[in-house]
């Protein structure tokens, strides 16, 4: 990111505000008009007030404040962060209360305000009342100067002793100022959508909306955008694993492009004691940079200011293997671990899938079937112990498969055999005719996340797992909206307390094991919002490769659109039969099963292989990532990405020519290298091996041919010297 050193200059001068200085203003236009059937935000072509200047009051007006100043130094300023929260009045946030309409907090007074210095950022929260609104509004704002980045979130909790009254239409409110305004991003997971990327011009067609109604917020639709207008643009991310709405409206006239966003229906009273909350808001601003370049800064925020550090380091990259535990033992899990240890193959990760739990009424039991979290003791008797104490003794992460949320067996035998549980902790059943019909464990009631944190922690506990892996294999708006009519005037609040009980659950695990590896699935890639890529990474992506191993040209497109948005997941392949498969594998975790692990005839060549080139890219996953092929989903393509790191200025590339590729020869342009240093690019078949300088290998490109196809190979990027 550039640092704006005119802005940092006026920063300084306004570090006596309690908040940064003022620079880009960031205003709120007409409140939104959604349907009411929806409670959608609006979708109209408003035009934007004008913009107003903050006064910056004296030094005299400073010290008489009655919070303490905040005094940062960061090494550039934020403008649009400073600007919102120096100027409250246009904060960007609209609301109804009783039918009365609010923007930003004017009229709101500051209760208290504190600073939290965080690793590359300030967190800052804020206490407000109004006088009409019996309820604490929180806004935690936390910015992260070295990315350009920020992120909102508002809790309002009615701290009195009588009810409120109704609160509607709660969403952030943004304008961004801008000539030629153009959305890009990819779409999510299943519904036929596949991670394909879209792009949507404004200037052509004003208006832009997604609207989740599953309550899984990356099927079909994904909260994150890229949105470029005039010579920058905003990285948007939503942070709601619910319903939430997005909906973006160009003014031509006024060249300011508006975003209302937020949890697509809450239109609620607040009991005594009770809290709702907005989704976690994140933004990362950039200017002047290439699309190249602005991919880059997305990551560079997700993989420094989101992923949650574990042990104070990122997320380990690892090679592993998979086991499902439907029909398997302790005995037989140790057999096949040591298959790989004995053929000199050594997994650093085991994934253990759905399976390993009885039943209702304590028999053996498989997926779907899910609820009781109680070890399978039949087949387990040791609770997974000995598993655990191997991957200990062999440094290896084992990471254990909950669906903790689902209750898909019988509901008198569950509540016969389930010491604690109370029948109210059922919420109405979701997914109703189908094969996933199951009740949903009421996360509103915190009892309720008590019991299920405590089941979980016991199976953790036995076996000493070092991972968590929460899959989610139901849309749960129903059971919300359900719920919902049984308390008039409530739209929306089971959700949100849902929602927030979710959240809750994953902050205790972690708050209890800081250095658990936690994995978030629904269904495949179903519920990786904001909030919970903050606290785990989306492993499985998708559930296509379920049914569908061999579609690897499938694969590299997916993968290719993924490395853009999401720095860390999961490729599995389900048998190592070439390296074509074996290559289009690597990722930040990538599982490598071996077919017939217990024959003792099998041939492990092309499996330690794998290992063998992974080590030898494996310390690039973090680094700047460039698609080197446009995305297509023609099958008739060549596909290509590279990693490269300019602090060591050393890389890879990956290149695929599939089965319906046209052609066995191509030339590959690499990107983001230093023009005037010399490289020797060279790959692990010898098919290349060259030394050029970086604008030779930029422009002019590297001829590549293959002897067949399928075929991939893996070009290391090393300074020639």
């Amino acid at each position: 990111m550039k640092p704006n050193k005119l802005l940092f200059t006026a920063l300084t001068s306004f570090l006596l505000l309690c908040l940064f200085g003022a620079g880009f203003t960031a205003c709120v236009g007409d409140q939104p008009t959604a349907d009411t059937d929806t409670n959608a935000p609006a979708d109209t072509d408003t035009e934007a007030p004008d913009e107003t200047l903050t006064e910056v009051p004296s030094e005299e007006e400073t010290a008489e404040a009655e919070t303490e100043p905040f005094l940062p130094d960061p090494t550039f300023s934020v403008p649009r962060y400073d600007a919102a929260l120096s100027d409250l009045d246009h904060f960007p946030i609209s609301f109804e209360y009783d039918d009365k309409e609010y923007a930003g907090f004017a009229g709101f007074t500051l209760e208290s305000e504190t600073h939290e210095e965080i690793e590359r950022g300030i967190k800052t929260t804020m206490n407000l009342r109004h006088p009409e609104i019996p309820a604490l509004f929180c806004l935690e704002a936390t910015v992260y100067p070295a990315e350009t980045a920020y992120e909102y979130v508002v809790y309002i909790t009615n701290d009195g002793e009588t009810n409120t009254g109704k609160f509607t239409r709660l969403w952030f409110n943004l304008q961004f100022e801008g000539a030629d305004p153009v959305i890009s991003g990819i779409k999510g997971d299943a519904q036929g959508k596949n991670y394909d990327p879209y792009v949507h011009d404004l200037s052509q067609r004003s208006r832009y909306s997604d609207v989740c109604t599953t309550g899984r917020p990356s099927h079909g639709v994904f909260p994150y955008y890229n949105l470029s207008y005039g010579n920058g643009g905003t990285f948007i991310a939503i942070g709601w694993p619910g319903n939430w709405a997005a909906r973006f409206n160009y003014s031509k006239s006024r060249k300011i492009t508006t975003l209302e966003a937020g949890q697509n229906v809450l239109n609620t009273y607040l009991e005594p004691g009770e809290t709702i909350r907005t989704p976690l808001m994140g933004f990362v601003d950039y200017e002047e940079m290439t699309p190249d370049e602005q991919t880059n800064a997305w990551r560079h925020y997700f993989i420094n200011d989101v992923l949650r550090k574990i042990d104070g380091e990122l997320y380990p990259i690892y090679t592993g293997v998979s086991q499902g535990c439907t029909g398997n033992t302790t005995n037989r899990l140790l057999t096949i671990l040591n298959s790989y240890y004995d053929a000199g193959v050594e997994p650093e990760f085991l994934w253990l899938d759905a399976g390993w739990y009885f039943g209702a009424n304590g028999e053996s039991v498989s997926w779907p079937q899910t609820g009781s979290m109680d070890m399978d003791t039949n087949r387990f008797p040791d609770r997974m112990a000995n598993i655990g104490q191997f991957c200990k003794d062999h440094d290896m992460r084992m990471m254990i498969w909950f669906e903790p949320e689902s209750i898909r067996l019988d509901k008198d035998a569950f509540l016969a055999g389930q010491e604690g549980f109370k029948e109210e902790w059922f919420l109405p059943k979701a997914m109703q005719g189908s094969w996933l019909e199951g009740y949903i464990m009421n996360l509103t009631d915190p009892e309720c996340v008590e019991w299920v944190f405590h089941k979980i922690c016991k199976v953790i506990d036995d076996a000493g797992a070092t991972g968590f892996r929460s899959d989610f294999n139901c849309d749960p708006a129903s059971s919300w909206a359900a719920m919902d009519w049984k308390y008039p005037d409530r739209k929306g609040m089971t959700e949100n307390l849902y929602v927030q009980g979710y959240l809750s659950l994953w902050d205790k695990l972690i708050e209890r094991y800081p250095g658990i590896y936690m994995d978030s699935c629904a269904s495949g890639g179903g519920r990786n919002d904001l909030e919970t890529m903050k606290r785990g990474v989306p492993l499985h992506y998708t559930d296509w490769f379920d049914g569908n191993h061999e579609d690897y040209d499938m694969k590299g497109r997916k993968t290719q659109s993924l490395f853009a948005w999401f720095p860390y997941f999961k490729n599995e392949i389900y048998d190592t039969d070439n390296m074509y498969k074996v290559r289009m594998n690597y990722a930040p975790l990538s599982l490598m099963n071996f077919g017939p692990v217990l024959d003792k005839n099998a041939d492990w060549t092309l499996n330690k292989q794998g290992y063998a080139e992974f080590e030898q890219i494996r310390d690039y996953f973090y680094a700047d990532y460039y698609p080197l092929v446009e995305w297509t989903a023609d099958r008739d393509r060549w596909n290509a990405w590279e990693f490269y790191d300019p602090a060591t200025s050393s890389g890879y590339a990956s290149v695929f020519c599939h089965q319906d590729t046209k052609s066995l020869s191509t030339t590959v342009k690499l990107k983001g290298l230093d023009p005037e240093k010399s490289y020797r690019i060279t790959d692990f078949d010898g098919l290349v091996d060259v030394t050029a300088n970086g604008k030779t290998l930029m422009e002019s490109g590297i001829p590549v041919t293959v002897p067949e196809k399928p075929y991939a190979i893996i070009m290391l990027i090393k300074p020639a010297e």
